[in-house]
């Protein structure tokens, strides 16, 4: 009997999965007292192809291959008759002949599903009652494939968009993402090579996740220590296999758009100009390049803006999230490069076409453009400001420098008016906003953080005050450049004539 209830309606003679073939005419069953049969002609002939030797049992799915319409796999249970063997079989010629294949699964671990990767013949996956079991020789031989998943039973398997998806027992359901690892596991056996791979596709979505940090991968232990769920990682994920490499290799990873136009690039060694600071940029995150597998992931934004110590700007400092569109991974060791290809996807349940995504990113990338400019202005008079500042104590009150001085110190007082409608520097914590007035940078930062959004919406009011802010830049860039091109020079010429030495930008 199905069950121990004596009903009636659970005794034998009932199918328990149909599966059809993609050519609508080869269909397959299997029942609850382990008959297997096949038709070839879409039902008005059957045979009972059955596996010899299979015991009486439930057969609890059936898996046709992607790659071979010969070849299908078969999964079956006996725990109700208290057996709890895995029972798997395997046959390349219609039903024909079988073969048993589940060597490696362990008693107790009985199979509910197997299914086979649609990309990697041979690469099957097994659900059973404690757990997902791998074979990659088409089930002459499983292994465990826990990686953090619970001891629970998986009812079933599905291979979806590279990830494999396992629904459980009362443990809600499992992803283990990135497939195309698992496809290249013969390749990474070779350790003596650089290899890199990737997502094929990848959504454009929000939110975050675990998963996106450097080191992620790390164990298993953030993964089982936690009850909550873990997501998918919300970026680019990328795995590179490196040799030992000598310190004197360097290691970068580049990411290109469509045109070639280098979007970001993150390399293994700090920058040591860096300045962190409160309400500041971080420092970008640095390549891995531990000898085997290193994985990262880019969080599909533009590079960060420079940053303008000590002031304290509220809003994201990240360059804004790039629209879909076909992207590059190049991969540089030392001299040898090596290239990924993907593709960034519109979020599905986003309602917008391409050329919304374009406009926004289009002005998006006005609107940086002008940040940056502003504080690599900053930043260039600030340098220059410095060097005032020690002419100015050089000189001292000495009679023979006083125009020499005078000149400097309303320089100097010119520089610090300018530098005063870009940066408000008196903001030193969060909230500072309530005392201190913003000026023209973080009015810039608070535009950028309405325009990058998920939805690709660019309104009038969003382009008016961009032109608001762009012609309040126009005036103080002009006096940049008149600093720069005019007053610095004209200093310079009198410290020459004195004999000093003269005041120099630093190099960009």
């Amino acid at each position: 009997p199905y069950t121990n209830e004596g009903a009636g309606g659970e005794n034998y003679g009932t199918i328990a999965y149909v599966n059809c073939s993609p050519d609508g005419k080869t269909i397959w069953t299997g029942s609850d007292d382990g008959m297997v049969y096949l038709t070839r002609d879409g039902g008005a002939n059957w045979k009972n192809v059955t596996p010899a030797g299979l015991p009486e049992c439930l057969v609890n799915s059936i898996e046709v291959s992607a790659h071979d319409p010969r070849t299908v796999y078969i999964a079956c249970t006996k725990y109700k008759m208290n057996d709890l063997s895995p029972i798997l079989y395997r046959s390349s010629d219609y039903g024909q002949s079988w073969k048993r294949i589940d060597s490696g699964i362990p008693a107790g671990a009985y199979t509910r599903v197997v299914r086979e990767d649609p990309k990697q013949p041979g690469l099957l996956f097994a659900g059973t009652e404690t757990g997902l079991y791998i074979s990659w020789n088409n089930g002459d031989a499983w292994s465990k494939l826990q990686l953090g998943l619970p001891v629970t039973p998986v009812t079933d398997l599905k291979i979806h968009q590279d990830n494999l998806i396992a629904s459980t027992m009362g443990r809600s359901f499992w992803i283990l993402d990135d497939l195309f690892m698992l496809r290249n596991a013969s390749a990474l056996k070779d350790t003596s090579r650089v290899q890199l791979y990737g997502m094929e596709q990848l959504y454009r979505v929000g939110g975050g996740s675990s998963l996106n940090a450097v080191g992620s991968t790390d164990g298993n232990g953030p993964l089982t220590a936690q009850r909550e769920g873990t997501n998918a990682a919300t970026g680019a994920v990328f795995y590179y296999q490196l040799p030992h490499l000598p310190d004197s290799v360097e290691l970068e990873l580049m990411i290109k758009d469509s045109k070639g136009k280098l979007i970001r690039s993150y390399s293994a060694k700090a920058d040591s100009s860096f300045v962190e600071f409160p309400g500041g940029p971080s420092p970008d995150p640095l390549l891995p390049r531990r000898p085997g597998m290193n994985r990262f992931v880019w969080n599909l934004r533009n590079e960060s803006y420079p940053g303008v110590p000590t002031a304290y700007i509220e809003g994201s400092w990240e360059g804004h999230r790039v629209p879909p569109g076909n992207y590059t991974a190049v991969l540089k060791v030392g001299r040898q490069e090596l290239v990924h290809a993907f593709t960034v996807l519109a979020d599905p349940r986003v309602k917008a076409d391409q050329a919304e995504y374009d406009e926004q990113d289009a002005l998006l990338t006005k609107v940086e453009e002008e940040l940056k400019e502003i504080h690599l202005s900053v930043l260039s008079m600030r340098a220059a400001k410095k060097q005032v500042i020690d002419l100015i104590a050089l000189v001292g009150d000495k009679q023979v420098y006083g125009a020499l001085k005078k000149q400097s110190v309303a320089l100097l007082d010119r520089m610090n008016g300018w530098e005063e409608e870009l940066i408000q520097n008196r903001s030193q914590s969060y909230d500072d906003i309530i005392n201190f007035v913003n000026k023209l940078s973080a009015d810039y930062f608070f535009l950028k953080g309405e325009l990058d959004g998920l939805i690709p919406f660019v309104t009038d009011g969003q382009k008016e005050q961009f032109q608001t802010l762009h012609h309040t830049w126009l005036p103080l860039k002009k006096e940049f450049d008149t600093l720069v091109g005019k007053e610095i020079p004209a200093l310079n010429e009198a410290c020459r004539q004195l004999g000093i030495e003269r005041i120099m930008l630093p190099i960009q």
